[in-house]
């Protein structure tokens, strides 16, 4: 397909790239929202040590955090753009990583005391808005950080993204380890809960070859679309 200036952002990138990133968003939300209807039903688990209270609280670090939202955007498209076959596992490495947070959600639920937020301001502005949308709930893993370190593997397994991208995806990560922490969102443990949960899933999607299920599926979508055809 031949693109030009003046071709819709959504028309650049091939079909399979949006419903790769549809089923990623809605289960994400799923795993997000669902497990807490289960939560009240089940015994909590405070997830912080003393350890966890000798870190300062920092609201100016609330920036990294909601910035964390464009990089998953960006580097999900650029991530499933590369090719079908590594758009694939990518997409079901991640929502097996989701599935497995999910599980580890019900199994061991964690809470923390979050501080109370009595100053004023833009940054405590965002985090009262942070606090409002998010309760101190579905910790460990932190999903923050098992989504920000699949944006940067998926970005080293890619030739069309930049060496500099990469350092950067990798950097980023960093420091939303740093954010989930300074504002009191996630407890230490769940920053390496997140990370070998993430990692677990992405070699569990290579090994068990993930990729051939949405294969599967847009082959039986095929079958289905020609016998209506007919």
């Amino acid at each position: 397909m031949q693109l030009s200036r003046t071709t819709p952002f959504f028309r650049r990138f091939p079909l399979y790239v949006w419903l790769c990133l549809a089923a990623m968003f809605t289960v994400q939300m799923l795993v997000f929202s669902g497990t807490r209807v289960f939560l009240p039903y089940l015994p909590a688990h405070v997830m912080t040590t003393s350890l966890d209270e000798a870190i300062p609280f920092i609201p100016q670090w609330v920036v990294i955090y909601f910035l964390s939202f464009v990089l998953w955007l960006v580097n999900g498209v650029w991530i499933t753009a590369e090719s079908k076959p590594h758009g694939y596992r990518f997409a079901f490495s991640y929502i097996l990583a989701l599935l497995i947070s999910a599980a580890v959600f019900l199994l061991y639920p964690g809470t923390m005391a979050r501080p109370e937020l009595t100053g004023k301001g833009f940054f405590m502005d965002w985090m009262r808005f942070l606090y409002w949308i998010d309760s101190p709930t579905n910790l460990c893993p932190s999903l923050h950080v098992v989504i920000t370190y699949f944006c940067w593997r998926g970005a080293l397994g890619c030739r069309k993204i930049p060496l500099w991208y990469k350092w950067f995806s990798f950097a980023f990560l960093i420091l939303v380890c740093l954010s989930i922490l300074f504002v009191k969102q996630h407890a230490l443990v769940d920053i390496p809960a997140g990370l070998i949960v993430a990692e677990l899933a992405l070699q569990l999607g290579r090994l068990l070859r993930i990729e051939r299920i949405p294969y599967a599926i847009e082959r039986a979508f095929v079958k289905i679309k020609r016998r209506s055809s007919q």
